[in-house]
């Protein structure tokens, strides 16, 4: 079962999973991530931000430095991705 990091809004986007259960904990800096993943530092930071989701590239590339598979990136993505199609939703219904 994966586990679910959720803000009081709700479900976490993948790029902050990423950046405190990897980053933070492993003190590795953006740039130094963005050079082992073999992107530019502006697109991560993008996807750090909740600014870009996970793609299937970059699901492979995350797969590969944190050996957590492209399938749990994807799959946290479209989650996140639902819970936001709900919450605008709702949004809109109380509007």
């Amino acid at each position: 079962m994966k586990e679910r990091l959720v803000s009081k809004l709700g479900m976490t986007h993948p790029g902050e999973l990423f950046r405190r259960r990897y980053l933070e904990r492993h003190n590795i800096s953006v740039q130094d991530a963005a050079t082992k993943l073999n992107i530019r530092r502006e697109s991560l930071t993008r996807f750090l931000n909740g600014n870009a989701p996970v793609s299937k590239e970059l699901a492979s590339k995350l797969e590969t430095l944190t050996h957590v598979s492209a399938n749990f990136w994807i799959s946290w993505q479209n989650d996140y991705d639902r819970q936001q199609i709900k919450q605008t939703r709702q949004q809109d219904v109380e509007a």
